[in-house]
Parts: C-alpha cells; sequence; structure tokens
C-alpha cells in the first residue's frame, strides 16, 4: 500500500490524511518531549536510582572501645555476634512476615522500623542483634526467598566479669527512637546500639568510634552478588579505649563481703584525689542480658524484684547518714566555739527531756561526757544539745559546707543531690513546719536529712586529706586503638571546708577513738590505724540501716570508705569497710593518670 497525492482524491480524503499525518507528528513530538524529559531533565535522578538498585551500601560498624580498669583487666569487650539486617525499600511486606517466622521476633515489630519514614530506605539496618547461630543459619539457608535481607557479622558487647561493677559500667542497648531523635546529626541510625548507663553512657563519644561504608553489588532479587568493583570500602574506625581509676581487685571484696541477702552500697576513693577505687551498689545486675533483646519475664523479675537490683545506690540511693553525720555537727560546734573539746553538757540519762518531748540515747545512760568520748560512744544526748545550741541556719550552712544538698559532680553523670533543710525548706505553705525539736534529729543524722554513699565517701575524704573537697571521678584515661593518650582524668578540687585546722585536727582524733575504743572496735587492723565512724539510720519502712565511713592509715591516709548495709543490725557495715581497706593497703599502689599516692600528713595540714 502506498500513500500519496492523485488528482483524484477527494478533499474528504485528503483531510484524513492531513489529520492522520497531525496525529503521528504529535505522537513523536510528545515521544522526544518524553525522552527529553527522562534522559536529559530527570536524567540524574533515574540514573541514581538504577544504581541503588545495583549497588547497596552497607555499614561497617566500628569496633567499641574497650572499659578497663587501673591495672588493665577488661570488664567490657566486643564479641562476633550475628545480626539480621533488612533494606526497607527492597523488603516486601511478605518477606518481613516470613523473617518474622524465622527469627521468632513479632513482624508487627520488623515492620515499624523498616517503614519508618526517618530511615534511609535503601541502607540495610538492624532488625536484630546477637541471633543464635540456628538463627542466623535459618535466615541464611532462606535468603533466596528474602529480598532485601542479609545476615552480618557484626560485635556484640560482652560483660566477661558478670555482674561486677555492673552499675558502675552500665550496659549498651539498641538506640530508642527518642535517643534518635535527639542524636540523628551525629550520625546514629536506627538499630545502632548506644550507652545506656554508667560509664558506658558517660563516655559514649569515646567508646563509640566511626562507622565505615562497603557498596555490595545486588541483583534484582536484592541478593548480595559481592562487593562492588572499583569501589573500595570506608574503613571503620574503632572507639577509644577507656581506663578507669578502679581496682577490680578491691571491687570484688567489696562485693563479697556484701551478704547476698542484703542490699548495699560501698564507695572507696583515694581521699587525696578523689579517684573512685571502688563503687558497689547491691545486688547487682548482669548487664549482658541488655545487649540483646531481654525476655519480658527476665525484665519483669529485675524490676519487680523487691530489693531492687537496677536501683544505683551508690549514686541514686539517698538515706538518712545516722551517727556519721556527727562528723559534721561536731565540726560545726567546735569550729563555732559552741562547746571546747572539755565542755561538759547534761548527762545522757538513756535520753534528753526537750520541752515536752523525750528524746532517747541509743544505749543506756553514758553520763556527762567531754568532746572525743561523745563521739566515740556516739552518744545521741550530747549532739541533741549541740545541734540545738548551733541552731538549723548554723548547721545546715556546715552541711551544706561539707557537701552534702547537692551532687558531687561525679564524672559517670546522673545522680541524686541529697536533702539539707534550712529554713527556706521548713514551708508552711509546703506542709512542711519547722518545730525547734527537729534540729535535735538533724543533728544525730535523722529526720527529713538524706544523703548519698557517694556523698558520705567525698566527706570522709576531705576530713581524711586535711578539709579539701573533691569530685570523685573514675575516669582514669582515654586511649586510642593504636595507644595513644587521648585524654587524662584529673584530679578536680570542688570546695574547700570552711573548718579551721584545729577543728579538723580535733575530729580526726575523735574518729581514732571511735576505732580505738568506741563503736567501732571490730574494725582495727593490727598493721594501720583506721579512723571511722558508725551509723545506725532509723527506717521508718523495717529495720534500721547500718553505716560507717572511715580512712586509713590515719596518719597518712591513702583510703577513704563509706558503706551501708539495709535493714542490717547496728555495726553490720564496719566488718565490710575493714575488708576493703585491708584489702587495699596490702595491694601495691598503682598510681592512675600519672598522680602519685602522696598520702596525708599532719604536718601538710598546718
Amino acid at each position: 500500500m502506498s500513500v500519496g497525492f492523485s488528482q483524484n482524491d477527494s478533499p474528504t480524503h485528503r483531510g484524513q490524511l492531513y489529520l492522520f499525518i497531525g496525529i503521528v507528528t504529535a505522537l513523536f513530538l510528545l515521544l522526544a518531549v518524553r525522552l527529553f524529559y527522562f534522559q536529559v531533565i530527570s536524567g540524574e535522578e533515574y540514573r541514581a536510582h538504577s544504581e541503588r538498585n545495583r549497588i547497596r551500601p552497607v555499614v561497617i560498624e566500628a569496633l567499641r572501645g574497650l572499659i578497663m580498669d587501673r591495672n588493665g583487666v577488661v570488664l567490657a569487650e566486643n564479641r562476633p555476634s550475628y545480626t539480621i539486617a533488612a533494606a526497607p525499600f527492597e523488603t516486601s511486606d511478605e518477606t518481613v512476615d516470613y523473617l518474622g517466622e524465622l527469627t521468632g521476633r513479632e513482624a508487627r515489630a520488623i515492620r515499624m522500623r523498616l517503614r519508618d519514614p526517618a530511615v534511609n530506605q535503601f541502607n540495610p539496618i538492624p532488625v536484630q542483634r546477637n541471633v543464635s547461630y540456628e538463627i542466623a543459619c535459618r535466615v541464611e539457608e532462606h535468603l533466596p526467598d528474602l529480598p532485601g535481607v542479609l545476615v552480618q557479622i557484626t560485635h556484640g558487647r560482652m560483660y566477661g566479669t558478670g555482674t561486677l561493677a555492673s552499675h558502675v559500667l552500665g550496659y549498651v542497648s539498641e538506640i530508642s527512637q527518642q535517643e534518635l531523635e535527639g542524636r540523628s546529626e551525629e550520625g546514629y541510625r536506627s538499630g545502632d546500639i548506644i550507652g545506656k548507663m554508667g560509664v558506658e553512657k558517660a563516655f559514649e563519644h569515646h567508646l563509640r568510634g566511626q562507622n565505615g561504608l562497603e557498596f555490595m553489588e545486588v541483583n534484582a532479587r536484592g541478593q548480595e552478588l559481592g562487593p562492588l568493583p572499583g569501589m573500595p570500602a570506608l574503613l571503620p574506625e574503632s572507639g577509644n579505649n577507656i581506663y578507669l581509676t578502679l581496682d577490680t581487685r578491691v571491687q570484688a571484696v567489696a562485693e563479697e563481703a556484701i551478704p547476698d541477702s542484703l542490699a548495699g552500697a560501698l564507695v572507696a576513693v583515694d581521699p587525696m584525689t578523689g579517684a573512685v577505687i571502688a563503687i558497689v551498689s547491691r545486688p547487682g545486675f548482669d548487664p549482658n542480658l541488655f545487649t540483646e533483646r531481654i525476655p519480658q519475664e527476665t525484665w519483669d523479675s529485675l524490676a519487680n524484684h523487691p530489693m531492687k537490683p537496677l536501683l544505683d545506690r551508690t549514686l541514686d540511693g539517698q538515706y538518712p547518714p545516722a551517727s556519721t553525720m556527727k562528723i559534721v555537727t561536731a565540726s560545726a560546734a567546735l569550729d563555732e566555739h559552741v562547746v571546747t573539746p572539755s565542755t561538759l553538757l547534761r548527762p545522757c540519762n538513756h535520753g534528753y527531756q526537750f520541752g515536752n518531748r523525750w528524746a532517747g540515747c541509743w544505749t543506756a545512760g553514758h553520763g556527762s561526757l567531754p568532746f572525743r568520748d561523745a563521739m566515740a560512744r556516739s552518744c545521741d544526748v550530747y549532739f541533741y544539745q549541740v545541734g540545738h545550741q548551733l541552731g538549723l541556719e548554723r548547721w545546715s550552712r556546715y552541711a551544706r559546707g561539707f557537701g552534702l544538698g547537692t551532687p558531687t559532680g561525679f564524672d559517670v553523670g546522673d545522680e541524686q543531690g541529697g536533702l539539707v533543710p534550712d529554713t527556706d525548706y521548713y514551708d508552711p505553705a509546703e506542709n512542711r513546719v519547722w518545730t525547734p525539736g527537729k534540729i535535735l534529729n538533724l543533728a544525730i543524722g535523722q529526720g527529713e536529712l538524706l544523703v548519698t554513699p557517694l556523698q558520705m565517701a567525698m566527706l570522709t575524704a576531705a576530713v581524711a586529706n586535711g578539709g579539701t573537697l573533691y569530685r570523685p571521678y573514675i575516669l582514669d584515661r582515654v586511649e586510642s586503638a593504636g595507644g595513644e593518650t587521648v585524654e587524662s582524668g584529673e584530679s578536680s578540687i570542688r570546695d574547700t571546708l570552711s573548718v579551721s585546722p584545729e577543728t579538723l585536727h580535733l575530729i580526726r582524733e575523735s574518729l581514732i577513738s571511735v576505732v580505738n575504743e568506741g563503736t567501732a572496735r571490730s574494725a582495727r587492723l593490727p598493721y594501720a590505724q583506721l579512723a571511722g565512724k558508725t551509723g545506725t539510720a532509723e527506717n521508718p519502712h523495717g529495720d534500721s540501716h547500718s553505716w560507717f565511713v572511715a580512712y586509713a592509715p590515719a596518719e597518712s591516709p591513702r583510703i577513704a570508705v563509706a558503706a551501708i548495709m539495709e535493714n542490717a543490725p547496728s555495726g553490720a557495715a564496719v566488718p565490710v569497710v575493714r575488708q576493703v581497706v585491708d584489702t587495699w593497703l596490702s595491694l601495691e599502689p598503682v598510681p592512675v593518670a600519672g598522680v602519685i599516692d602522696a598520702g596525708y600528713t599532719e604536718e601538710a595540714s598546718h
């Protein structure tokens, strides 16, 4: 058939022909425009889209830094583990359902993660970490039926010492949605692990490292064919290693010294620097539980345990300090000349009549005692009268001056500040009414007064070293994977006790008397002099708590300790502290952060 003009063509036929030619021309023009749009205007976009179908960028996770004690004992390390990951763009709902069947994880949870609009749709993200070898093999075997899914060998966190120092070490776990929103600019992605508590959280920026990236070639079903030729991987940078001031030998002794049947806390520091030697909260927990999906029943057993193993009693436990507070009350009284070392107050007759109130003493009448004997025997009646003469404002000013009522500034992070009541605190509008009798309770460490074991350890250290109130710290140094020092922990002074050297000298002498002839005689060591103070805190919810704070050697302190045993008889904390002090003094000193343990001398304090 041919198309052409002839003299016999009618006008109708020519019109149809022109129309046909016009339509064909318009179609060609439309095709040309579309080709121009796809190849020129949107060409780059479609080329990239095509490349993404062929190239899959896969994150190479950085090795998290190690955590070690002052002697290089590894407390947190890494181990190979299996991770199931998926590229959201390539993973259909059917694939998600099948993956849920294979892994035992709810498909809904996997789908929520993959369909999160905030995640990169083309990069694989972890959907389940630390899966067992059996699950990894099962998924690997069915990969042809799971487009977009891959099995990776990554680094799981492992705490080889189990429950040892669990609260201060903390743990890592997958980043939460809330954390992700706050830290997305730092390069975190859904499914990443992050420090949740303790050292792992406080020094996350050092431990994390920098992830790398490799480019994998994939087929149309999303199956990896291998590294893409010509595109070298961006290698990850390992996180820095953390050395702590902690000594695991002392830590282990302290943890074993507190019976499993009791809850309690102990903090031991170097009184000359504030470096933490041991920090114990009992009962502990196994941080390895949190590195993978913790079973609901396991979580329930921890969260609902009557002894609250997840509570860090060293930082968040707030207790009345009981008679250990007499260190502060006595310092205030001597420094304000309310009493002298030889002042005799009204005798103790198993109690003290204050107005219409009878305030009892902890034991039968002590009679009239001078200051040092009142401390050694912990006579409540003596300190009732001292507290009354001091008054609330002077007493609370000294209490705050000894570091109570505010956080210590510990470099691990969040901690409770306790409570030191003053005139502002007793506000009738807040249903807190002041009565003169309340100072009697406060003077012996009861009433509304609350402290943490860490605060009491630093207070004891300040008395031991001659009046310097240090900030506690646990970071000794940070080293790169190559062994270069990146950062060093430093001793820093928080404040200086506002009492005279003469007052501190009298306080230290009285604390020696407590150990040699008073309520802490069982703390004595044959080769070193301890100085300390006992306390028994009344507990409105049950049995009393036992306190003991101490330092040693008294003439040249190398360790200061505060310990509390919940629901334990009076004096129960004494042998625990003694054991810790004995262990530390028996060890070869290991300086941290270049600080030489100079010890304290009486001459240096004046």
